[in-house]
């Protein structure tokens, strides 16, 4: 049985998790959708379109399953709490169009990915707020450290999702799965890091983070140091 990455097939998990999964969805899509702006709806859109095209670009490995950039904790740190509506979005039309997972495992695969999204963006708004975030070589580290975590714990998820929910012994399969993924962990997070200094640069609101005064702009970083 191939798998797509971390999309979880139709039939493979027995119904409980399958219900499950939908009710977990639905609760974090509920949650999400919780006083929405009409301007959030664009930024949705672009993101959830980014995380679709990440996922078709495929890389097969020797075991039965491939691997392609998740980005989900990209997606969690520019959406926060939207970030499992546009994670349920990229997959139900991946499902739809291109074949990726399953309709009846949407829930369950949205969990699994939109989890990690929430846990990067909590950890992104922590150490905003500690100001860790006010140099290039922090937000450095930390695009290094919430890209690759993000890959992992979905991983990780994921592996745990068919070594309990599935019908068959799938331990030695989602085991391989998490393996395979680590390489991927490790270009996720060097693609978070570029992500984040980029936008800290040219779109700084985007990341929550304050945009310089006017006299910030034109003052040398030397005369703001000796000020």
């Amino acid at each position: 049985m191939g798998l797509w990455a971390v999309h979880i097939l139709d039939g493979v998990l027995t119904w409980p998790w399958v219900v499950g999964g939908f009710l977990g969805a639905a609760a974090l899509c509920w949650w999400g959708m919780r006083r929405l702006r009409e301007e959030e709806i664009a930024r949705i859109a672009v993101l959830s379109s980014a995380f679709f095209v990440a996922s078709l670009i495929h890389v097969p490995t020797l075991a039965p399953t491939s691997v392609h950039l998740l980005l989900n904790g990209l997606v969690g740190v520019l959406l926060g709490p939207r970030s499992a509506m546009a994670i349920l979005l990229a997959l139900f039309l991946q499902a739809v169009l291109v074949g990726h997972g399953g309709l009846t495992t949407l829930g369950v695969n949205t969990c699994i990915m939109a989890l990690p999204a929430l846990g990067s963006w909590a950890v992104f708004v922590s150490l905003r707020r500690w100001g860790a975030l006010t140099r290039t070589w922090q937000r450095s580290v930390v695009g290094l450290v919430i890209g690759g975590l993000a890959v992992l714990a979905t991983t990780a998820l994921n592996a745990l999702t068919l070594w309990l929910g599935s019908g068959e012994p799938l331990d030695v399969l989602a085991m391989v799965v998490f393996v395979a993924h680590l390489p991927v962990a490790g270009v996720e997070a060097l693609v978070m890091a570029a992500t984040i200094n980029f936008l800290a640069r040219v779109k700084p609101e985007m990341l929550g983070l304050a945009l310089p005064t006017r006299q910030e702009a034109v003052t040398p970083p030397r005369q703001r140091q000796a000020g």
